[in-house]
């Protein structure tokens, strides 16, 4: 297996469903960053030990390839710095990219040849467009000029050149900070209109106005951060200069803006102020990491029901186990975190059992540091240290499910889905030969939960289930059985006209 892999920089790990994508054979780290969904796999930066930082593609099932020495003369073609510097729109892939003579600029690449510039800051000087969003086919994102400082720009496929949308802080001083998010069909964004007023601002594409959301801090800066779209109201994170940094939801339609928790009592920050997610829905309840006064982080959940924000899961005791990169997948929560006695690995957590380690790559207390954790389909894919394959260095990593050894795992009982295809019912039928506590889901083809039962008692023999088909859109699904432990017992396609 060595041997194929120092051909073809592609091979499987000891640990099953975990395939490392190597870009930097040998012993050298390539540090993927900026990992970005692109076709049926993902496009980043990384560096082959020879080129410096470029743009690779990967499917997934191949070894990446790097797209263009874009910047054949100085190495790198991007710096580690840039947030969110990669789309993709119909197909194209949208980057930021340094070829050596036009500065910083924006790229487009249709998927075969090479990668040509769109050029914002023309001659030498750099526009370091980044924080790409796409909103009904339009690319939005801050840049800079010159003369103007950090904007809020956009650029439509099917005009020539990119415009500048906002002018908030006039002259060279820079505005917007980033946190693009598309919300209700507005762009939503953090901005500074004075150089000490980081607040929540919204572009409207269709009356081409922007204005501040809320001034939450007065005259000093709330900095709102992790910007989250959950069931129509936005989510995200800021300090209100006597709360500390905790969490907010946005609800346009009664123009509404909540503090829901206070994790950390009084001015202590209730969250960390860290780019990595920290927010996801699960369950008809919002997860995301908390600290408490002593600083100790975990993971929390807030129940909009009650109002109530509680711990849900820790990987190191009442000790901090620095929770992040909260992902979706697999009908689970995935997260990056530390324990004392593993190091910082990465971890699954169902809403109700104990968090399970998901993937180990660097056995004892040594860390794999799994990072940049990107969902396309069924697979999972990730930045991470490999301490035991072919080189040992930051690599990226793949892992599917789907394709874990399932030895040992036994359904006591059995399940039929039907009518498949449907259109306004389904039902799964499971016939249990002892009761067990059982989940079922729905999720689309992105690896995301449409629909599910939530963990439940189930009674040994005969149980049907009911699944609302009528409020999916037409489409193939994945319907699972999982057990609370999480082996998953059954898998199977579900058919939606």
């Amino acid at each position: 297996m060595a041997a194929i892999a120092a051909m073809t920089g592609y091979c499987a790990t000891a640990q099953t469903g975990i395939t490392k994508l190597d870009i930097n054979i040998g012993s050298g780290s390539s540090y993927p960053i900026h990992i970005t969904p692109f076709g049926s796999g993902v496009a980043c930066y990384a560096n082959n030990g020879i080129k410096g930082w470029e743009m690779h593609t990967t499917d997934g099932t191949t070894a990446p390839v790097m797209i263009g020495d874009l910047n054949p003369l100085a190495g790198s073609a991007i710096g580690q710095f840039f947030n969110r510097p990669a789309a993709v729109i119909n197909s194209k892939l949208y980057f930021t990219g340094d070829n050596g003579s036009s500065g910083y600029e924006l790229f487009k690449y249709n998927g075969t040849g090479s990668p040509s510039i769109i050029d914002i800051e023309l001659g030498a000087g750099s526009s370091s467009p980044d924080d790409y969003m796409v909103l009904n086919n339009i690319l939005y994102f801050r840049a800079s000029t010159s003369i103007e400082g950090y904007e809020l720009w956009s650029y439509d496929p099917n005009v020539t050149l990119p415009v500048r949308l906002t002018d908030i802080r006039p002259g060279i001083d820079s505005s917007v900070t980033g946190n693009i998010i598309a919300y209700k069909n507005k762009v939503y964004f953090t901005a500074d209109i004075d150089g000490n007023n980081n607040e929540l601002w919204v572009y409207d594409p269709v009356l081409q106005t922007t204005s501040m959301v809320v001034d939450l801090n007065g005259s000093g800066s709330s900095n709102p951060m992790h910007l989250t779209v959950i069931n129509n109201k936005l989510y995200f994170s800021a300090d209100d200069g006597s709360y500390g940094r905790e969490l907010y939801n946005y609800d346009v339609t009664g123009n509404v803006i909540t503090r829901l928790t206070d994790v950390a009592a009084g001015s202590f920050d209730g969250m960390p102020d860290i780019k990595a997610p920290l927010i996801v829905p699960f369950n008809n309840k919002i997860y995301f990491v908390g600290s408490n006064t002593s600083l100790e982080k975990q993971i929390y959940v807030y129940d909009e029901a009650t109002g109530n924000a509680t711990v849900a899961a820790s990987t190191n005791g009442t000790n901090s186990s620095e929770p992040s990169w909260l992902t979706l997948y697999n009908n689970k929560i995935y997260f990056v975190a530390n324990n004392s006695t593993t190091g910082i690995e990465m971890w699954s957590f169902d809403g109700v059992n104990t968090p399970v380690k998901a993937i180990e790559l660097c056995t004892g207390i040594a860390n794999s540091n799994p990072q940049q954790l990107t969902v396309v389909g069924d697979n999972l894919y990730f930045r991470a240290v490999d301490c035991g394959g072919a080189g040992i260095g930051d690599e990226l990593f793949r892992f599917n499910y789907k394709e874990v050894s399932v030895t040992n795992i036994r359904f006591d009982g059995k399940a039929t889905l039907f009518p498949n295809p449907a259109s306004t019912t389904a039902t799964l039928q499971l016939q249990l030969n002892k009761a067990e506590s059982i989940l079922v889901s729905i999720t689309d083809m992105q690896g995301r939960i449409v629909y599910t039962t939530g963990m439940q008692s189930m009674p040994a023999g005969e149980t049907n289930v009911a699944l609302p088909t009528a409020r999916l859109h037409a489409g193939i699904y994945n319907c699972s059985v999982t057990s609370s432990t999480g082996s998953k017992y059954y898998s199977t396609q579900l058919v939606v006209k």
